[in-house]
């Protein structure tokens, strides 16, 4: 099998509420089996336009800070993230990053699934909150 190679210039990025994602290696983008890997920026938090979390039914996300500043809500905790800072989702984990920077926060992404988009369910339910309590994580 061939190594197969992609550049992040030649990605078109997909819209999402609060942040651009783009996708470079998936089952859909260059044939992944059971692994994909996103760049995500998430803009800067905006009042009165909540975000909400969502769960990963069936795989695990990693999360590296690679740029910015912001939170991270998991299961009703809140952790402050900064770069450098690697986050390791569990599946069934509700979650969600909140960007608190004046400029875009970026975010790189793996999944040990090449669909991550599927078993993935939103919760509208629950908003971020503005104000959390903070929590402290490992290294923190």
């Amino acid at each position: 099998m061939s190594v197969r190679k992609i550049n992040i210039r030649e990605v078109s990025t997909m819209p999402a509420p609060s942040r651009v994602i783009a996708e470079l290696i998936s089952g859909k983008r260059l044939g992944a089996r059971g692994s994909a890997l996103r760049v995500v920026e998430i803009l800067p938090a905006v009042p009165g336009r909540p975000r909400h979390p969502h769960t990963h039914l069936t795989y695990e996300e990693a999360i590296y800070v690679e740029h910015g500043r912001g939170k991270i809500w998991v299961d009703h905790a809140v952790t402050d993230i900064r770069p450098g800072d690697a986050i390791l989702i569990p599946p069934g984990t509700k979650h969600m990053i909140k960007n608190t920077g004046p400029g875009p926060m970026r975010l790189i992404c793996a999944f040990s699934t090449a669909d991550p988009d599927g078993q993935r369910i939103e919760h509208e339910e629950i908003d971020f909150p503005e104000e959390p309590a903070p929590v402290t994580g490992e290294g923190g």
